[in-house]
């Protein structure tokens, strides 16, 4: 049987507008973002989006922009027709939201569209409407400056792609998402957005951002963000972060704004959270709104359709940039308070019978310098939790995890200052191992060597424990080692480092909880813990305090004074 023959033939327009769809035009929230980002282009300064079912029903974004002339109006609706680009030359710097010319033609060739666009000035508008890319009427009519796009069952000629399509809610919130990020990126614009005759989200223009985060996140959360302002290298990056306290279960309220562009960048995402490491757990975010400012040639945004990611002539640098605007941020004695002089120059000395005269937990006192951080001890809650207070905030400190901090730093500092101290034991003891387990502990011989530990035989069958670190003489060296040995060789497994090692020998020899303590043994324990470089989280990353505040207390209990 002869082969069939293959012939090359050019795709007619209204299939290429449906395969661009496809890459355009995910859901409805793309089409939303394009039609309001096409409007911030236009100079809009109110924007009003229009939702039904989530936008598979209908999608209406009017704008009081520039508006579009008769002639021009017809041309929008063609592929890679924009008035964005005149030039070879003007892909290099893009400086709009839309260039490319394929979002609209894209959106109409899978809906029923109905595009009415008026120039300033004129009271006479040009309206377009038809379906799959097709016009099938035209007409002029009285229209405000402006355009208005309205998109009716998206996807009606693409069965495939409307099966994909979730419930109304779910499309609903991708796109107040997506807007949400457009409000927040253009704060002098006005946006209205309503969901089946309902108004969502509404954001009267503003004239600096916090603001319009009060408008977007609430004001409360407004209110407590700090401002982060750095400029360097030709690089600006503004914003708001939240303090460490101020926390979500994910990343929705962390926006990225570059050159007035939400975007999606796994690097710039991960600058930021670096930022964050020290003082948050992995599964907590930050709520942030970072603006990156550059030079229009040293980003590319022709990267991918959607325009939602971007490549940087310097990434190094703006990655930099952004970690270290953010570290700037959280440095401050309104996140972290500082120890400071007296108005009469000396530091604050406790009271007699205070802090300094008190016995470390583990050890010897050693001189600690007062720092109110957690405010004064109140006592102890089911012998796990150490309560106190400030003049603003309760503090609920897990003992174990705080003490786990308080050793970890002391044994960093004794790293620096020389080698830990170490305890021979009288008699040493051997231990049977597995083989996976004795490979497990020659990879970490090194780490563990420099804490305290002496092994013998590590390799062979029969390992034998001749010293541990002085910190952990009471414990039992067989099952020190096995704990090691789960700690080491459980989930997340990684390469041996001190630092883990560390944290190891801290978390055993940490007071545990269900222990009583003296009042002596909290306040000592709490004031070595307001010392720390890292006092709100322990060097596993669990969270250390539970903080309440006065206000939110004296409100629910309705107290005005």
């Amino acid at each position: 049987m002869a082969p069939a023959t293959i012939k090359i033939r050019r795709l007619p327009d209204h299939l290429v507008n449906k395969i661009a769809a496809g890459e355009v035009v995910e859901r409805p929230a793309s089409a939303v973002k394009e039609l309001v980002e096409n409007a911030l282009d236009a100079g809009a300064l109110t924007v009003t989006v229009d939702l039904r079912d989530g936008g598979s029903a209908l999608i209406r974004v009017t704008d009081d922009g520039i508006g579009m002339t008769a002639d021009e109006l017809p041309l929008a609706l063609e592929r890679h027709a924009t008035s964005k680009l005149a030039r070879d030359e003007d892909l290099d710097a893009i400086a709009t939201l839309g260039f490319r010319g394929e979002a609209l033609a894209a959106i109409c060739a899978v809906s029923r569209f109905t595009l009415t666009s008026c120039p300033r000035g004129a009271s006479q508008g040009l309206r377009l409407a038809g379906e799959g890319g097709m016009v099938k009427q035209r007409l002029e009519v009285p229209a405000d400056s402006g355009t208005s796009v309205e998109v009716r069952d998206l996807f009606f000629n693409t069965p495939a792609r409307l099966k994909f399509l979730k419930s109304s809610a779910t499309e609903l919130s991708a796109s107040l998402r997506a807007l949400t990020q457009l409000a927040l990126a253009h704060p002098r614009t006005h946006l209205r957005v309503a969901s089946n005759g309902r108004a969502v989200l509404t954001t009267p223009a503003a004239a600096e951002p916090r603001a319009r985060v009060g408008a977007v996140w609430g004001h409360d959360v407004a209110e407590r963000l700090l401002a982060v302002d750095r400029t360097e290298h030709g690089v600006s990056v503004r914003g708001l972060i939240s303090p460490p306290d101020l926390a979500r279960g994910n990343r929705d309220e962390i926006v990225l704004i570059v050159n007035g562009r939400p975007v999606r960048d796994p690097a710039l995402l991960q600058a930021t959270l670096d930022a964050y490491r020290p003082l948050l757990p992995r599964d907590r975010f930050p709520v942030v709104l970072l603006a990156i400012t550059l030079a229009e040639t040293d980003v590319d945004v022709n990267v991918h359709p959607t325009k939602a990611w971007v490549r940087f002539r310097h990434p190094r640098l703006i990655y930099e940039m952004v970690a270290a605007a953010t570290l700037g941020g959280l440095r401050r004695p309104a996140v972290v308070p500082e120890v400071g002089p007296r108005g009469d120059g000396r530091l604050d000395e406790p009271a007699p019978g205070g802090v300094a005269e008190q016995t470390a937990l583990f050890g010897a006192a050693a001189a600690v310098e007062p720092r109110a951080l957690f405010g004064r001890v109140l006592g102890q809650v089911q012998d796990t939790f150490v309560v106190s207070t400030s003049d603003n905030e309760v503090f609920f400190l897990d003992q174990h995890v705080a003490h786990e901090r308080v050793l970890f730093e002391r044994l960093q500092r004794e790293l620096r200052e020389g080698t830990p101290a170490a305890q021979a034991l009288l008699f040493p003891e051997p231990l049977e191992l597995p083989p996976a387990s004795c490979a497990l502990l020659e990879r970490w011989r090194a780490p563990l060597e420099r804490l305290g530990f002496a092994f013998e035989g590590l390799g062979t069958a029969t390992v034998v424990v001749r010293a541990v670190p002085a910190l952990l003489k009471g414990s039992e060296p067989k099952r020190l080692v096995e704990a090691a040995v789960d700690e080491f060789g459980g989930p997340g497994a990684a390469e041996p480092t001190l630092d883990r090692a560390l944290a190891f020998l801290a978390c055993r020899a940490a007071v545990k909880a269900n222990m009583p303590l003296g009042r002596e043994e909290m306040d000592r324990l709490v004031a070595e813990l307001s010392v720390t470089e890292t006092p709100y989280f322990c060097p596993h990353g669990r969270p250390i305090v539970s903080r309440v505040s006065m206000h939110d207390i004296r409100r629910e209990l309705k107290r005005t004074w």
